[in-house]
């Protein structure tokens, strides 16, 4: 059974979230987010020292001299007292009135207003003045619970191709923006109960620009004219910030456009035959993805028997599990070819992920290039291929391609031939999304074929 990734996880859960629409991208996004620090006024209850809590117990249940309490508790006097007297300063007891039978001079303790009030919920209340850092969430214009470990630096989100969300106002948080209230409801959500505020005295905005990560999902219908968002914060549609993407212009302002499905890679005639088409794998997809986190499984017309070889379609959000698998599971060879090159992709993980084949003496092979002025590849993500490629000459072959169409990926005996881009499916900035559908074949003679006839062309169409 696959191990699906994240994005594959939200397609099967929200595929159907649009009735009448197709989810066609699923896009990292960069949810605009200021550092706040309030000063603030608040009372904070803080749990009682265990001998001060049965100093005012006793006291409650009439147990109300120094010696009897002593006594009770087989401590020495001393602590006692000293305890009964931090009581008296905090106003938690005082002594009783003494009747006009009794001698003047013994006295009882008793419990003040708030020593009953304390007593009934064993924590002393205290008045400070304190910093609370918070997170606020400039689309919805709100203070949100996210986690400050989540968000990244602007800049570091938009070097990695990351559609970056706006911000409702143009302007810094201010005082106005942020209520008591606001940070009360943030606290209970955090289940933070022993800290209430009372006012906000003034908010202070860091200069640093900071993003939290999300997902943008992008629908359309058939024609591509009908362009929907969904936004997934923490692994959940948040239903606030598409009504705020809306109010901002939705897709248009975003700069997001769907075109049609490209044509994809036919097979030859015997195994188009053979080829399990994309609307029977999604199904049995969502099953195994059901299966996995032990959800009830949706129930398919009939059930999916694999075919030998395997001949199948793939749909848009697995390509990236294969590539991954690609990367971490080739034992005998790799090959990729893709026009475009993107930093994105070529991450510090790739690369790492790739010479871990190399030094399991894989043999890999990656060409790319369309065109005589390659614009669209990233020279840094081309260098950091070259470099590996210098310290692995005998194994792995970087070729830049006179120009290619070709988007395929072979590793051992899986080949596939696709639409999608392997080396440049994000980061890719004119936001132009598209269905992608492929073929997987796995069969070692098949791609053995295959495997030569690539090799070939990269011996052809080199520069």
């Amino acid at each position: 059974m696959p191990t699906f990734n994240q994005d594959s996880l939200l397609a099967v859960r929200f595929h159907n979230a649009r009735p009448g629409l197709e989810l066609v991208a699923i896009v990292d996004a960069g949810l605009p987010v200021a550092l706040v620090t309030a000063d603030i006024l608040a009372q904070d209850r803080k749990r009682l020292p265990l001998l001060d809590e049965f100093v005012l117990r006793l006291v409650n249940g009439k147990v109300t001299t120094e010696s009897a309490i002593t006594g009770l508790l087989g401590l020495p006097e001393r602590m006692v007292n000293q305890t009964v007297a931090e009581h008296f300063s905090a106003d938690y007891l005082t002594y009783s009135l003494p009747s006009p039978a009794t001698d003047p001079r013994s006295r009882t303790l008793r419990l003040t207003p708030r020593g009953e009030q304390t007593t009934r919920e064993l924590a002393a209340i205290t008045p400070v003045r304190a910093d609370q850092p918070l997170v606020y969430d400039q689309l919805l214009w709100r203070a949100k619970p996210y986690d400050r470990h989540t968000l990244i630096p602007r800049h570091q989100a938009k070097d990695d191709g990351m559609l970056l969300l706006p911000a409702a106002h143009d302007r810094e948080v201010e005082l106005a923006d942020v209520s008591a209230a606001d940070i009360n409801a943030l606290l209970r959500e955090r289940g933070i109960t022993d800290r209430d505020v009372l006012q906000v005295r003034a908010v202070f905005q860091a200069k640093a620009r900071r993003v939290m990560p999300a997902k943008v999902l992008v629908y359309a219908d058939a024609d591509r004219t009908d362009i929907q968002l969904g936004v997934v914060v923490d692994g959940e549609f948040s239903h606030a910030h598409e009504l705020a993407l809306l109010g901002r212009g939705g897709a248009k302002s975003l700069g997001i456009t769907v075109d049609p499905a490209p044509e994809r890679p036919v097979l030859e005639p015997e195994l188009e035959e053979a080829r399990v088409p994309l609307h029977e794998i999604t199904q049995r997809r969502a099953e195994q993805a059901a299966a996995q986190f032990g959800d009830p499984a949706p129930t398919s017309a009939e059930p999916a028997v694999a075919a030998v070889p395997e001949i199948r379609a793939i749909g848009v959000f697995e390509h990236p599990e294969l590539l991954d698998e690609a990367l971490t599971q080739a034992r005998h060879r790799l090959l990729l070819i893709s026009p475009w090159i993107k930093n994105a992709i070529i991450t510090t993980e790739f690369i790492s992920k790739l010479e871990k084949r190399l030094t399991r003496n894989v043999t890999v092979h990656i060409a790319y290039g369309y065109g005589e002025n390659d614009t669209k590849s990233d020279p840094a993500a081309v260098r950091r291929l070259e470099n590996l490629a210098a310290r692995y000459p005998d194994r792995f072959i970087f070729a830049r391609l006179k120009s290619t169409h070709a988007k395929v990926l072979v590793f051992d005996d899986v080949w596939v031939t696709t639409s999608f881009n392997w080396l440049s499916f994000r980061g890719d900035r004119d936001r132009t999304y598209r269905m992608e559908e492929g073929n997987l074949v796995r069969s070692q003679q098949h791609t053995d074929a295959q495997y030569s006839r690539y090799l070939q062309l990269i011996e052809q169409q080199r520069r």
